[in-house]
């Protein structure tokens, strides 16, 4: 029986995939995210037309221990006009690669996994999720009940280690972060893999993607080219994460070290996705970001100019940023979190992760400070002036000045090179 060619989204095939054996494979049309997805390999022997057109993917359910990773994705180049006679023969561009592979590289397919329709849900069975206690990770956000460490349990693949974030029933920020994040599928974005609830409240399952970059802060090696290598190596990935987020219309809005996480082979993945909003006319849901009151809470370490609020009057009462609709379409943008991005790696090169601007002890002194005076975060002590100079391109006052994340990751990139 020849293969079939399923019309489902990259994450519906990574979600769908996870739990299965080794070998499992969808064969799939390209889609939105295809061309941008970082795990894509390209067949370059193949003399077919690089139109993504030309194309389809094949996503297999790999061995974590060998790739790093659960899920692989393949190009395979075909010729529209005859891609349905023999599908079968698709496969076969694979199986010649697999069986001239001298090396362990590509994974014998098993079973092909034939979808139903999507679920627009995305609802997972609660029951195959096993060691969650919402205590053992002291973070809780302004708009969640907690995270947990957990583990998905599956009698045809190895424990799949998880982390669930909970949220009270009907929560309108819930709603939002399900909705942005179905749509996303980037190796460097963390990965939803889909949503379960019960009586008291409602749960996200994400992908562990390890530990959080602020805790690895401060960085323990003395030396400083080591510490410049992961930072660069590190601000590289994050830029090529944000430049995907661009291209999607989305600003996260939290750009910060404790929302991107880090494992151990030192792959990060951008998280928290709760103040992100998708700047498109007639799709963006302001309203829902907003508590019932009207009112916004954001970090002030982090925020550009455009972003912070007029400096309090002395003897004014301390009250929490607040902006119309209009003004929260208006003043986050992709430059904005160019701002984020630098102040995030700063936080890499000081003693306190948690207070860029150290010499300033009160947040709310910043509107002041980066708004009106119109300063920047001064230069660590341990921060080389090639670094410091792409940072200070991130703090141009005027978000049109600023240098642009696909600046940033080519400067990062060089930045590694001369680290190494």
């Amino acid at each position: 029986m020849s293969p079939y060619i399923q019309k489902i989204s990259a994450p519906d095939a990574i979600r769908s995939l996870l739990p299965r054996p080794c070998g499992t494979y969808i064969l799939r049309y390209t889609t939105a995210n295809d061309d941008v997805i970082s795990l894509i390999k390209i067949n370059d022997n193949s003399n077919e037309a690089s139109s993504r057109d030309n194309f389809i993917i094949l996503s297999i359910r790999v061995d974590e221990t060998i790739y790093k990773y659960y899920i692989q994705h393949y190009r395979l180049p075909c010729i529209v006009e005859k891609m349905h006679e023999n599908t079968s023969q698709l496969l076969d561009i694979y199986n010649q690669q697999q069986n001239n592979s001298k090396t362990s590289a590509f994974t014998p397919l098993q079973h092909e996994l034939i979808l139903p329709p999507e679920d627009e849900d995305w609802f997972l069975d609660k029951r195959h999720f096993l060691d969650i206690d919402f205590n053992r990770i002291r973070k809780r956000g302004a708009h969640n009940q907690g995270i947990s460490t957990a583990i998905w349990k599956s009698d045809k693949q190895n424990d799949i280690k998880i982390f669930i974030k909970r949220f009270t029933k009907d929560n309108l920020y819930f709603r939002h972060e399900l909705s942005l994040l179905k749509d996303l599928c980037h190796f460097s974005i963390v990965t939803l893999y889909g949503q379960y609830s019960d009586n008291k409240f409602s749960y996200l399952v994400f992908e562990n993607s390890g530990e959080s970059l602020e805790s690895y802060c401060p960085l323990k090696t003395r030396l400083m080219k080591t510490k410049m290598r992961f930072i660069s190596n590190v601000g590289f990935q994050i830029s090529y994460a944000m430049m995907y987020l661009e291209k999607k219309n989305i600003v996260h809005r939290d750009l910060t070290a404790s929302n991107v996480l880090i494992n151990s082979f030192g792959f990060i993945r951008v998280a928290d996705f709760g103040h992100a909003i998708k700047k498109e006319e007639g799709t963006n849901p302001l309203g829902r970001l907003q508590t019932t009151n009207g009112v916004n809470r954001f970090q002030f370490r982090f925020l550009a100019p455009e972003c912070l609020p007029d400096s309090k009057q002395k003897g004014a009462t301390e009250k929490p940023i607040v902006f119309s609709q209009a003004d929260i379409y208006a003043r986050f943008s992709s430059k904005s979190d160019v701002w984020s991005y630098g102040i995030l790696l700063i936080q890499l090169m000081l003693d306190d992760p948690s207070m860029p601007y150290p010499s300033i002890s009160d947040a709310n002194d910043l509107p002041q400070y980066v708004k009106e005076e119109g300063k920047i975060h001064p230069q660590p002590s341990e921060c080389p002036m090639d670094m410091y100079l792409i940072l200070k391109q991130c703090w141009a006052y005027e978000a049109k000045n600023r240098i642009s994340f696909s600046e940033i990751r080519d400067r990062m990139n060089a930045l590694n090179t001369i680290f190494n």
